[in-house]
């Protein structure tokens, strides 16, 4: 643990000198003070040593919340310099830590900065044709701001690439989302940690919507982005169309709920056998696979 204290105290020394060069107008720049603020934003998410699990726990909730108080400082440089090329690329980075696990609000903190920001960006850059990494990144949270700034990218940017992205970000985020609401409204306490992070008003909402029309939303989006967006090429990785088309497979067939597709192989006597064979009969599958 003492090493975790010291590294915390070594990171919280480099805070305090860097916050304080920014205060003091040094350096002048708003390239500069946006580079020394990147400095500080990585250190923060960089332990130095191996942690057992409960010091990796702490790191976790110091970690959010230096990058939770970093936002406001790139909020604050973006709102100081709105005509300066920076101020995009400090907006962004107000945004870019999404609590995607999610952790609990009393281990991480509060996200002050991201909704102010991306009022900005929809104001300002909602034309910009480099929205589409900040489209995916917000794909994994679970905000009410995040599906605003996904709707509206996708309704008013004009570049294709950007838009599709859009689109499928919007899929993910509402398919992950109806997921968690699920998790939910099985377990009181997840429950407590989601109102606590997100506002009781906005979950009580969710939590109220029908699954099927939710359900049927999703597939609506996926759908959009396949005929739509199928050809345009992800960054490393697949076209939209074959992304997508994988997640509508996963919603409509391996759901909760959904009759298993059926497989076929051999069992370790040698004898094929198909999964069907033993409906009605309680069925343990074991996945592995041999590097």
């Amino acid at each position: 643990m003492q090493r975790l204290v010291t590294g915390i105290l070594m990171l919280l020394a480099l805070s305090v000198g860097a916050g304080e060069g920014i205060a003091q107008g040094k350096p002048g720049t708003p390239a500069e003070q946006y580079k020394l603020l990147r400095e500080e934003y990585e250190r923060a998410s960089s332990g130095g040593v191996p942690l057992t699990d409960a010091e990796r726990l702490e790191f976790v909730g110091y970690a959010y919340k230096q990058r939770y108080a970093l936002a406001v400082k790139f909020l604050e440089l973006a709102e100081r310099y709105p005509n300066d090329p920076i101020g995009f690329d400090a907006l962004v980075q107000a945004v870019w830590q999404v609590n995607g696990t999610p952790w609990p609000v009393e281990l991480v903190g509060e996200d002050t900065a991201s909704a102010r920001a991306l009022e900005l960006i929809q104001r300002a850059h909602i034309r910009s044709d480099k929205l589409g990494p900040l489209c995916q990144r917000v794909s994994s949270g679970f905000r009410k701001e995040y599906e605003e700034f996904l709707r509206a990218v996708l309704a008013k940017n004009p570049h294709k690439n950007v838009q599709a992205m859009a689109c499928l970000s919007l899929a993910h985020f509402l398919n992950n989302r109806l997921q968690r609401l699920a998790l939910c409204k099985e377990q009181q306490e997840l429950a407590k940690e989601f109102a606590g992070l997100y506002g009781k008003e906005y979950l009580a909402a969710l939590l109220r919507q029908d699954r099927d029309n939710a359900v049927k939303e999703i597939e609506a989006v996926f759908e959009q982005s396949t005929d739509k967006y199928g050809d345009v090429k992800l960054p490393v990785a697949d076209p939209v169309a074959e992304r997508a088309k994988a997640e509508l497979f996963e919603i409509r067939n391996l759901s909760v709920g959904k009759e298993a597709p059926d497989i076929e192989g051999e069992d370790q006597d040698g004898k094929r056998f198909k999964l069907s064979d033993y409906r009605g009969k309680v069925v343990l599958l074991d996945f592995w696979s041999r590097v």
